[in-house]
């Protein structure tokens, strides 16, 4: 449910690749591989899977959820932007970024992925490049471990791997139309710690994308993770710390669409 991929670094906001750091926005709430070493049999997949809903509030609860609204902090080389992110089902989002007084939007409603960025040549609402926008399509607002059979996934055991010091179970899921995605579960907890996959675009195309969670607080009676973090090829790139998250929150469809061009009119 929730955003990785490479992105350049920079040095001055007013150069910064906007398109890369959109990248990173599109995938740092999504799924982000691993060396699989000698496998084992004595790990369930799917009492690991449950556990860990039960543990963050419940599968039906999750199930149940019709959108997010959360706001944070976004720290990218040093530099801290004010955010808000909105999620909603089936697969809709929006992402605002303030940045030197001014606002990034990009968001999907289902069918087209657009922005605003008024750092990549105006403020006036635009259909999102291509590789983009096909990260952020891909999003899904439901976990796609709830419920993985049904959706024609699969997920097996790999190995215990240690990550950040902590030796956790290694799962591999492989999605109905063959994209890979694996996650790393501290045993003792039985949630999720790390995610990690390959960049399929941009400059960093290839390069292990991992995405860091913790502060796991409670909100309405689910577990979210308050502080995430992605790295590329081993190098922090990106950091979301949320301040606030609201669920089932009203919200008005027309947010999550491409907003009609105003051709210089009022």
């Amino acid at each position: 449910m929730l955003l990785t991929a490479g992105i350049n670094h920079f040095r001055n906001i007013n150069t910064i690749p906007m398109k890369q750091l959109s990248l990173l926005l599109a995938l740092t709430f999504g799924f982000l591989v691993g060396h699989a070493q000698d496998k084992t049999t004595d790990v369930n997949v799917d009492e690991i899977i449950a556990t860990y809903f039960e543990n963050i509030g419940g599968a039906e609860k999750l199930s149940s959820l019709k959108n997010t609204r959360m706001e944070g902090k976004m720290t990218q080389m040093g530099m801290e932007f004010n955010g808000v992110v909105i999620q909603a089902a089936p697969n809709k989002q929006r992402i605002e970024v303030d940045v030197q007084g001014m606002q990034i939007v990009q968001a999907y409603d289902g069918e087209t992925a657009w922005w605003i960025n008024p750092f990549m040549g105006g403020t006036d609402p635009q259909p999102m490049p291509a590789e983009m926008a096909e990260e952020m399509t891909k999003q899904k607002f439901e976990s796609e471990l709830l419920n993985y059979k049904d959706k024609g996934h699969t997920l097996e055991y790999i190995s215990d791997q240690e990550v950040d010091g902590v030796k956790c179970h290694e799962l591999k899921l492989t999605k109905k139309d063959g994209t890979e995605e694996f996650y790393y579960f501290d045993p003792e907890y039985m949630i999720p710690i790390m995610q990690k996959a390959f960049v399929q675009n941009g400059p960093s195309k290839g390069q292990a994308a991992e995405t860091y969670m913790s502060d796991y607080t409670e909100v309405n009676g689910l577990m979210f993770p308050m502080h995430i973090e992605t790295r590329v090829g081993g190098v922090a790139q990106f950091v979301l710390s949320i301040t606030k998250v609201e669920m089932d929150v009203e919200l008005d469809d027309h947010i999550f669409a491409l907003p009609e061009a105003t051709d210089g009119k009022d």
